[in-house]
């Protein structure tokens, strides 16, 4: 990487919420009021799982939240069932959450100088959607939802594309971002808002929000 900009070849993976919108914390928040009527203490721990898991697609949150946590069975129409409420309760929104700082503009000063992806654990018709509606979808090469989950994902697109993982650097706010680029031994840099609550690694490049992407790229 130089000293202002990604380098030639980088190719840059985004992550969707809590990379490119506002909305990380409106998902947990829309998870969590899915379990209002339970006890105080399952909602805590309901509320510090979410906090913890970040990146991972709904259905394996929801079967965690109720063998692990709640401690009963939830067969598949259970769990499809929390699914359409979650959807239900967040399309609003996301349509309405803010971008990340800096977001927009990155994409705007990049789009058709790098290759962009957005790669997401949201399932794919839903994150298609999102993206058509708040007019993202022309930064991006290709938009990638779930499944399968985000190592396959990652993994897929390389391979689809013939990118080098040494040339490809995700940009994700959860471990499971940092997992899925380790995994397939591409670059990493982690967004997060709050660095004393980072949950990289002390080694990994980070940066509040997408207004220093260029800054953290550059020290990769």
């Amino acid at each position: 990487m130089n000293d202002t900009a990604p380098g030639p070849g980088s190719v840059l993976v985004f992550d969707f919420d809590g990379v490119i919108l506002d909305s990380a914390t409106l998902k947990r928040q829309a998870f969590a009021e899915l379990y209002d009527d339970e006890p105080e203490e399952s909602r805590r721990a309901v509320a510090a799982y979410l906090s913890r898991r970040g990146g991972q697609p709904r259905e394996v949150k929801f079967r965690h939240i109720e063998g692990h946590i709640l401690g009963r069975e939830a067969g598949e129409a259970r769990i499809q069932a929390l699914c359409r409420r979650f959807k239900a309760s967040v399309e609003q929104r996301l349509l309405d959450a803010p971008a990340i700082p800096g977001a927009l503009e990155f994409l705007e000063r990049w789009q058709g100088h790098l290759p962009l992806y957005l790669l997401s654990a949201t399932p794919e018709p839903e994150l298609r959607t999102i993206v058509a509606r708040r007019g993202l979808a022309g930064y991006f090469r290709e938009v990638i939802g779930a499944p399968p989950d985000k190592v396959t994902a990652l993994r897929n697109l390389l391979a689809r594309h013939r990118h080098a993982a040494r040339d490809t650097v995700m940009i994700g706010d959860s471990y499971n971002d940092y997992r899925a680029a380790r995994s397939n031994a591409t670059l990493f840099v982690g967004v997060t808002a709050d660095p004393a609550a980072s949950p990289f690694p002390s080694d990994v490049v980070t940066t509040v929000d997408l207004t220093g992407l260029e800054a953290a790229l550059a020290r990769l």
